[in-house]
Protein backbone atom coordinates (compact mmCIF):
# COMPACT_ATOMS: atom_id res chain seq x y z
CA UNK A 1 0.00 0.00 0.00
CA UNK A 2 3.09 2.55 0.77
CA UNK A 3 4.86 1.40 -2.27
CA UNK A 4 1.30 2.48 -4.92
CA UNK A 5 1.31 5.75 -2.68
CA UNK A 6 4.88 6.09 -3.36
CA UNK A 7 4.50 6.10 -6.88
CA UNK A 8 1.31 8.25 -7.13
CA UNK A 9 3.05 10.77 -4.94
CA UNK A 10 5.94 10.69 -7.92
CA UNK A 11 3.14 10.78 -10.31
CA UNK A 12 1.84 13.76 -8.67
CA UNK A 13 5.19 15.44 -7.92
CA UNK A 14 6.09 15.40 -11.52
CA UNK A 15 2.69 16.46 -13.08
CA UNK A 16 2.93 19.31 -10.78
CA UNK A 17 6.31 20.42 -11.80
CA UNK A 18 4.76 21.00 -15.35
CA UNK A 19 1.97 22.46 -14.58
CA UNK A 20 4.00 24.99 -11.93
CA UNK A 21 7.04 25.17 -15.19
CA UNK A 22 4.48 26.13 -17.68
CA UNK A 23 3.04 28.89 -15.22
CA UNK A 24 6.63 30.60 -14.16
CA UNK A 25 6.56 30.93 -18.15
CA UNK A 26 3.41 32.73 -18.00
CA UNK A 27 4.03 34.73 -15.52
CA UNK A 28 7.75 36.15 -16.53
CA UNK A 29 6.87 36.30 -20.33
CA UNK A 30 6.40 40.47 -20.20
CA UNK A 31 10.18 40.54 -19.20
CA UNK A 32 10.40 39.55 -22.99
CA UNK A 33 8.20 42.30 -24.13
CA UNK A 34 10.41 44.58 -26.96
CA UNK A 35 9.71 48.67 -26.84
CA UNK A 36 9.03 49.01 -30.92
CA UNK A 37 11.34 51.76 -33.20
CA UNK A 38 8.17 54.39 -32.77
CA UNK A 39 8.27 53.88 -28.96
CA UNK A 40 12.10 54.41 -28.38
CA UNK A 41 11.35 56.74 -26.17
CA UNK A 42 10.16 54.70 -23.76
CA UNK A 43 11.73 51.97 -21.27
CA UNK A 44 11.05 48.13 -21.63
CA UNK A 45 9.50 45.76 -19.22
CA UNK A 46 13.20 44.47 -18.30
CA UNK A 47 14.06 47.67 -17.76
CA UNK A 48 11.27 49.12 -15.53
CA UNK A 49 9.28 46.05 -13.72
CA UNK A 50 12.53 43.70 -13.62
CA UNK A 51 12.74 43.24 -9.72
CA UNK A 52 14.82 40.23 -9.45
CA UNK A 53 17.25 40.95 -12.26
CA UNK A 54 16.49 38.01 -14.57
CA UNK A 55 17.09 37.85 -18.52
CA UNK A 56 14.82 39.08 -21.11
CA UNK A 57 14.11 35.03 -22.44
CA UNK A 58 14.19 33.95 -18.85
CA UNK A 59 10.70 32.67 -19.85
CA UNK A 60 12.09 30.94 -23.24
CA UNK A 61 14.78 29.65 -21.25
CA UNK A 62 12.34 27.23 -19.13
CA UNK A 63 11.57 25.57 -22.57
CA UNK A 64 14.99 23.69 -21.41
CA UNK A 65 13.49 22.45 -17.94
CA UNK A 66 10.33 21.87 -19.22
CA UNK A 67 11.05 20.17 -22.68
CA UNK A 68 13.10 17.04 -20.86
CA UNK A 69 10.70 16.94 -17.69
CA UNK A 70 7.58 16.65 -20.46
CA UNK A 71 9.19 14.47 -22.56
CA UNK A 72 10.45 12.11 -19.62
CA UNK A 73 6.71 12.17 -17.85
CA UNK A 74 5.10 11.08 -21.33
CA UNK A 75 7.62 8.27 -22.02
CA UNK A 76 7.56 6.77 -18.37
CA UNK A 77 3.20 7.09 -18.57
CA UNK A 78 2.73 6.38 -21.96
CA UNK A 79 0.57 3.25 -21.42
CA UNK A 80 -2.03 5.47 -19.92
CA UNK A 81 -2.30 7.23 -23.39
CA UNK A 82 -1.37 4.85 -26.33
CA UNK A 83 -1.59 7.55 -28.92
CA UNK A 84 1.27 9.83 -27.35
CA UNK A 85 3.46 7.09 -28.96
CA UNK A 86 3.01 7.40 -32.25
CA UNK A 87 3.19 11.51 -31.85
CA UNK A 88 6.90 11.11 -29.94
CA UNK A 89 7.56 8.29 -32.44
CA UNK A 90 6.93 11.33 -35.51
CA UNK A 91 8.78 13.95 -33.43
CA UNK A 92 11.54 11.69 -33.29
CA UNK A 93 11.46 11.42 -37.34
CA UNK A 94 11.71 15.24 -37.58
CA UNK A 95 13.77 16.15 -34.93
CA UNK A 96 16.25 13.64 -37.33
CA UNK A 97 15.56 15.14 -40.58
CA UNK A 98 16.38 18.47 -38.98
CA UNK A 99 19.85 17.01 -37.92
CA UNK A 100 20.39 15.94 -41.59
CA UNK A 101 19.03 19.69 -42.43
CA UNK A 102 21.63 20.87 -40.38
CA UNK A 103 24.63 18.81 -41.67
CA UNK A 104 23.86 19.64 -45.02
CA UNK A 105 23.87 23.36 -45.10
CA UNK A 106 26.03 23.37 -42.57
CA UNK A 107 24.20 25.44 -40.38
CA UNK A 108 24.13 25.16 -36.12
CA UNK A 109 22.00 22.01 -35.21
CA UNK A 110 19.94 23.66 -32.08
CA UNK A 111 19.01 26.83 -34.68
CA UNK A 112 17.61 23.51 -37.17
CA UNK A 113 15.75 21.63 -34.36
CA UNK A 114 13.95 24.92 -33.06
CA UNK A 115 10.74 24.67 -35.20
CA UNK A 116 10.36 20.70 -34.09
CA UNK A 117 10.76 21.84 -30.28
CA UNK A 118 8.67 24.77 -30.55
CA UNK A 119 5.69 22.44 -32.49
CA UNK A 120 6.11 19.21 -30.30
CA UNK A 121 6.93 20.48 -26.09
CA UNK A 122 3.11 21.73 -26.21
CA UNK A 123 2.02 18.60 -27.88
CA UNK A 124 3.89 16.37 -25.35
CA UNK A 125 2.42 19.06 -22.78
CA UNK A 126 -1.23 17.58 -24.57
CA UNK A 127 -0.18 14.31 -24.26
CA UNK A 128 0.57 14.38 -20.44
CA UNK A 129 -2.75 16.74 -19.56
CA UNK A 130 -4.70 13.38 -21.02
CA UNK A 131 -2.28 10.64 -19.33
CA UNK A 132 -2.77 12.51 -16.27
CA UNK A 133 -6.73 12.17 -16.59
CA UNK A 134 -6.40 8.81 -17.58
CA UNK A 135 -4.48 7.50 -14.28
CA UNK A 136 -6.10 9.88 -12.02
CA UNK A 137 -9.74 9.97 -13.33
CA UNK A 138 -9.24 13.61 -12.76
CA UNK A 139 -10.87 16.51 -14.24
CA UNK A 140 -8.71 18.87 -16.03
CA UNK A 141 -11.38 21.91 -15.26
CA UNK A 142 -9.51 23.07 -12.34
CA UNK A 143 -5.98 22.96 -14.12
CA UNK A 144 -7.92 24.90 -17.50
CA UNK A 145 -9.81 27.42 -14.97
CA UNK A 146 -6.49 28.22 -13.05
CA UNK A 147 -4.42 28.50 -15.88
CA UNK A 148 -6.44 31.07 -17.61
CA UNK A 149 -7.45 33.08 -14.42
CA UNK A 150 -3.96 33.40 -14.27
CA UNK A 151 -3.89 34.61 -17.76
CA UNK A 152 -6.34 37.18 -17.41
CA UNK A 153 -4.72 38.32 -14.46
CA UNK A 154 -1.73 38.46 -16.21
CA UNK A 155 -3.43 40.34 -19.04
CA UNK A 156 -4.87 42.79 -16.72
CA UNK A 157 -1.41 43.65 -15.30
CA UNK A 158 -0.74 44.32 -18.40
CA UNK A 159 -3.22 46.91 -19.43
CA UNK A 160 -2.45 48.61 -16.01
CA UNK A 161 1.07 49.35 -16.32
CA UNK A 162 2.92 48.30 -19.33
CA UNK A 163 3.36 50.25 -22.82
CA UNK A 164 0.63 50.44 -25.25
CA UNK A 165 1.25 47.75 -28.24
CA UNK A 166 2.35 48.59 -32.02
CA UNK A 167 0.71 46.56 -34.82
CA UNK A 168 0.92 47.93 -38.13
CA UNK A 169 2.09 51.60 -37.26
CA UNK A 170 -0.86 52.18 -35.00
CA UNK A 171 -1.25 51.58 -30.95
CA UNK A 172 -2.84 49.08 -29.71
CA UNK A 173 -3.42 47.84 -25.86
CA UNK A 174 -0.87 46.86 -23.55
CA UNK A 175 0.44 43.48 -23.57
CA UNK A 176 1.54 41.05 -21.20
CA UNK A 177 3.17 38.10 -23.19
CA UNK A 178 5.90 38.15 -25.07
CA UNK A 179 4.74 39.89 -28.27
CA UNK A 180 1.46 40.87 -29.57
CA UNK A 181 0.82 38.04 -31.83
CA UNK A 182 1.61 35.65 -28.77
CA UNK A 183 -1.11 37.36 -26.08
CA UNK A 184 -3.21 37.27 -29.03
CA UNK A 185 -3.33 33.80 -29.67
CA UNK A 186 -2.71 32.70 -26.00
CA UNK A 187 -5.74 34.37 -25.37
CA UNK A 188 -7.74 33.02 -28.11
CA UNK A 189 -6.77 29.95 -26.61
CA UNK A 190 -7.96 30.46 -23.21
CA UNK A 191 -11.20 32.12 -24.88
CA UNK A 192 -11.90 28.86 -26.44
CA UNK A 193 -11.70 26.99 -23.24
CA UNK A 194 -14.21 29.47 -21.41
CA UNK A 195 -16.81 29.52 -24.12
CA UNK A 196 -16.55 25.51 -23.64
CA UNK A 197 -17.52 24.97 -20.82
CA UNK A 198 -20.07 27.83 -21.08
CA UNK A 199 -21.10 25.30 -23.83
CA UNK A 200 -21.28 22.43 -21.90
CA UNK A 201 -23.67 24.33 -19.37
CA UNK A 202 -26.22 24.67 -21.82
CA UNK A 203 -26.72 28.65 -21.85
CA UNK A 204 -26.72 29.38 -25.27
CA UNK A 205 -27.59 33.13 -24.12
CA UNK A 206 -24.47 33.48 -21.96
CA UNK A 207 -22.40 31.80 -24.53
CA UNK A 208 -23.09 34.18 -27.31
CA UNK A 209 -22.66 37.15 -25.31
CA UNK A 210 -19.26 35.72 -24.09
CA UNK A 211 -18.15 34.61 -27.49
CA UNK A 212 -19.05 38.80 -28.43
CA UNK A 213 -17.56 40.68 -25.96
CA UNK A 214 -13.91 38.76 -26.84
CA UNK A 215 -14.13 38.72 -30.36
CA UNK A 216 -15.08 42.41 -29.84
CA UNK A 217 -11.88 42.55 -27.18
CA UNK A 218 -9.38 40.64 -29.27
CA UNK A 219 -10.53 42.59 -32.69
CA UNK A 220 -10.32 45.78 -31.28
CA UNK A 221 -7.67 45.57 -28.58
CA UNK A 222 -4.65 44.05 -31.05
CA UNK A 223 -6.40 43.06 -34.55
CA UNK A 224 -3.71 40.36 -35.21
CA UNK A 225 -5.60 39.33 -38.40
CA UNK A 226 -4.62 35.83 -38.02
CA UNK A 227 -5.81 35.61 -34.06
CA UNK A 228 -9.35 36.77 -35.04
CA UNK A 229 -9.59 34.46 -37.82
CA UNK A 230 -8.42 31.57 -35.69
CA UNK A 231 -11.06 32.71 -33.04
CA UNK A 232 -13.76 33.49 -35.43
CA UNK A 233 -13.49 29.56 -36.80
CA UNK A 234 -13.99 28.37 -32.99
CA UNK A 235 -17.00 31.04 -32.70
CA UNK A 236 -18.90 29.60 -36.07
CA UNK A 237 -18.46 26.03 -34.91
CA UNK A 238 -20.15 27.10 -31.51
CA UNK A 239 -22.79 29.22 -33.24
CA UNK A 240 -23.69 26.90 -35.48
CA UNK A 241 -24.38 23.89 -33.32
CA UNK A 242 -26.47 26.38 -30.60
CA UNK A 243 -28.32 28.24 -33.06
CA UNK A 244 -30.84 26.80 -35.90
CA UNK A 245 -30.92 30.28 -37.44
CA UNK A 246 -27.33 30.43 -37.32
CA UNK A 247 -27.28 26.76 -39.47
CA UNK A 248 -30.15 28.52 -42.29
CA UNK A 249 -27.96 31.87 -42.30
CA UNK A 250 -24.60 29.72 -42.59
CA UNK A 251 -25.71 27.38 -45.42
CA UNK A 252 -26.94 30.54 -47.58
CA UNK A 253 -23.78 31.90 -47.02
CA UNK A 254 -22.08 29.51 -48.15
CA UNK A 255 -23.91 28.93 -51.42
CA UNK A 256 -23.98 32.71 -52.40
CA UNK A 257 -20.15 33.21 -51.12
CA UNK A 258 -18.73 33.08 -54.12
CA UNK A 259 -21.29 34.98 -56.10
CA UNK A 260 -20.20 37.40 -53.28
CA UNK A 261 -16.54 37.01 -54.33
CA UNK A 262 -17.13 37.27 -57.51
CA UNK A 263 -19.41 40.23 -57.48
CA UNK A 264 -16.49 41.95 -55.18
CA UNK A 265 -14.07 41.99 -57.32
CA UNK A 266 -15.90 42.79 -60.31
CA UNK A 267 -16.40 46.10 -58.91
CA UNK A 268 -13.50 46.55 -57.21
CA UNK A 269 -11.38 45.70 -60.10
CA UNK A 270 -8.31 47.43 -58.57
CA UNK A 271 -8.05 45.97 -55.10
CA UNK A 272 -4.07 46.22 -53.65
CA UNK A 273 -3.67 42.57 -52.58
CA UNK A 274 -0.32 44.10 -51.28
CA UNK A 275 -2.40 46.08 -48.82
CA UNK A 276 -4.75 43.57 -48.05
CA UNK A 277 -2.37 41.13 -46.98
CA UNK A 278 0.02 43.53 -45.39
CA UNK A 279 2.84 42.74 -48.23
CA UNK A 280 2.06 39.14 -47.97
CA UNK A 281 1.60 38.37 -51.66
CA UNK A 282 4.58 39.98 -52.40
CA UNK A 283 6.39 37.71 -50.28
CA UNK A 284 4.77 34.15 -51.38
CA UNK A 285 5.43 35.60 -55.33
CA UNK A 286 9.37 35.60 -54.26
CA UNK A 287 9.14 32.22 -51.99
CA UNK A 288 7.99 30.91 -55.41
CA UNK A 289 11.15 32.52 -57.01
CA UNK A 290 13.22 30.90 -54.65
CA UNK A 291 11.47 27.73 -54.72
CA UNK A 292 12.20 27.84 -58.26
CA UNK A 293 16.15 27.42 -57.58
CA UNK A 294 15.85 24.44 -55.02
CA UNK A 295 17.76 21.21 -56.13
CA UNK A 296 16.31 18.15 -55.56
CA UNK A 297 18.23 18.09 -52.07
CA UNK A 298 16.96 21.23 -51.37
CA UNK A 299 12.97 20.38 -52.15
CA UNK A 300 13.59 17.01 -49.65
CA UNK A 301 15.32 18.65 -46.54
CA UNK A 302 15.33 22.30 -47.28
CA UNK A 303 18.19 24.98 -47.51
CA UNK A 304 18.53 25.60 -43.69
CA UNK A 305 17.15 27.56 -40.86
CA UNK A 306 17.53 31.09 -41.73
CA UNK A 307 17.07 30.99 -45.41
CA UNK A 308 13.16 31.74 -45.24
CA UNK A 309 14.80 34.99 -44.06
CA UNK A 310 14.75 37.41 -47.31
CA UNK A 311 14.00 41.09 -48.29
CA UNK A 312 10.81 42.06 -50.36
CA UNK A 313 10.15 45.15 -52.40
CA UNK A 314 7.33 45.96 -49.71
CA UNK A 315 9.20 44.69 -46.58
CA UNK A 316 13.16 46.53 -47.81
CA UNK A 317 14.26 47.89 -44.34
CA UNK A 318 15.12 44.58 -42.98
CA UNK A 319 15.16 40.62 -44.07
CA UNK A 320 11.56 38.85 -43.37
CA UNK A 321 10.58 35.36 -43.42
CA UNK A 322 7.47 34.14 -45.73
CA UNK A 323 4.95 34.69 -42.84
CA UNK A 324 3.72 31.38 -43.59
CA UNK A 325 4.72 28.34 -41.49
CA UNK A 326 4.10 26.05 -43.86
CA UNK A 327 6.14 27.57 -46.52
CA UNK A 328 9.20 28.35 -44.18
CA UNK A 329 9.15 24.69 -42.82
CA UNK A 330 9.45 23.42 -46.69
CA UNK A 331 12.09 26.58 -47.43
CA UNK A 332 14.25 25.82 -44.75
CA UNK A 333 13.30 21.93 -43.70
CA UNK A 334 12.18 20.87 -47.42
CA UNK A 335 8.83 18.57 -48.09
CA UNK A 336 9.91 15.38 -46.20
CA UNK A 337 9.72 17.55 -42.92
CA UNK A 338 6.48 19.64 -44.49
CA UNK A 339 4.67 16.45 -44.54
CA UNK A 340 5.62 15.27 -40.84
CA UNK A 341 4.04 18.43 -39.87
CA UNK A 342 1.01 17.57 -41.39
CA UNK A 343 0.85 13.97 -40.52
CA UNK A 344 1.49 15.02 -36.98
CA UNK A 345 -2.49 17.11 -37.60
CA UNK A 346 -4.08 13.88 -38.93
CA UNK A 347 -2.47 11.93 -36.19
CA UNK A 348 -4.91 14.52 -33.98
CA UNK A 349 -7.51 13.90 -35.79
CA UNK A 350 -7.34 10.34 -35.93
CA UNK A 351 -8.32 11.23 -31.59
CA UNK A 352 -11.84 12.21 -32.90
CA UNK A 353 -13.23 8.71 -33.96
CA UNK A 354 -16.34 10.38 -34.49
CA UNK A 355 -15.54 13.20 -36.19
CA UNK A 356 -16.36 15.89 -33.18
CA UNK A 357 -17.07 19.27 -34.69
CA UNK A 358 -15.76 21.31 -31.98
CA UNK A 359 -12.64 19.68 -31.29
CA UNK A 360 -11.85 19.40 -35.37
CA UNK A 361 -12.78 22.92 -35.48
CA UNK A 362 -9.68 23.82 -32.94
CA UNK A 363 -6.83 21.96 -34.57
CA UNK A 364 -8.39 22.99 -38.12
CA UNK A 365 -7.89 26.54 -36.57
CA UNK A 366 -4.74 26.06 -35.38
CA UNK A 367 -3.42 24.28 -38.66
CA UNK A 368 -5.22 26.97 -40.91
CA UNK A 369 -3.27 29.80 -38.58
CA UNK A 370 0.12 27.67 -39.89
CA UNK A 371 -1.05 28.19 -43.85
CA UNK A 372 -1.61 31.96 -43.82
CA UNK A 373 1.21 33.21 -41.14
CA UNK A 374 3.74 32.67 -38.53
CA UNK A 375 0.60 31.07 -36.19
CA UNK A 376 -0.19 29.62 -33.01
CA UNK A 377 1.88 26.71 -34.02
CA UNK A 378 5.49 28.07 -33.46
CA UNK A 379 4.10 30.33 -30.51
CA UNK A 380 5.10 27.46 -27.34
CA UNK A 381 3.72 30.21 -24.99
CA UNK A 382 0.12 30.61 -26.53
CA UNK A 383 0.38 26.70 -27.56
CA UNK A 384 0.41 25.45 -24.31
CA UNK A 385 -2.79 27.35 -23.36
CA UNK A 386 -4.39 25.77 -27.03
CA UNK A 387 -3.22 22.53 -26.15
CA UNK A 388 -4.80 22.45 -22.50
CA UNK A 389 -8.16 23.72 -23.76
CA UNK A 390 -8.01 21.30 -26.52
CA UNK A 391 -7.11 18.27 -23.82
CA UNK A 392 -9.46 19.57 -21.59
CA UNK A 393 -12.37 19.67 -24.48
CA UNK A 394 -11.31 15.74 -26.08
CA UNK A 395 -11.55 14.44 -22.25
CA UNK A 396 -15.23 15.97 -21.73
CA UNK A 397 -16.11 14.77 -24.96
CA UNK A 398 -14.60 11.21 -24.80
CA UNK A 399 -17.27 10.85 -21.61
CA UNK A 400 -19.77 12.00 -24.12
CA UNK A 401 -19.27 10.05 -26.84
CA UNK A 402 -17.28 7.56 -26.23
CA UNK A 403 -14.05 8.80 -27.98
CA UNK A 404 -11.43 6.25 -27.96
CA UNK A 405 -8.72 7.93 -24.84
CA UNK A 406 -6.63 4.21 -24.05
Amino acid sequence: MMKLSLKVSVFNIFFGTIILLIWIKLLFSYLAVRVHYFQRDLKSNEEVFNFLSLPADFSSKIEYVLFPFLLGFVLRYSKHFKASKGLIFISIIMFVLNIITSLKNEVATIDSLRFSLKIFTPIYFFCALVIYHNKTKKTLKKILLNTVFLCVFLTFIGLVFFNPSINRLQNYLPIYFDSIHTQSYLLVSAFMGLAYIIYRKGNKLNLIIFLVLTFLFLYLGYNIRTAVIMYLIFIITMLFLVSNIFKILFVKVLIFLPLFIFLFFLINSEVDFTEISSGRTDMYGDKITQLSNFSFLDWVFGQGAGSDLIKTDIWWWEKKGAHSDVITFLVENGALYLFWFIIVYYQLIKLSKRNNIIFLSLLFASLFSSFISNGITVRPLANYIFYLSLAYIYIDLSKKSKFATS
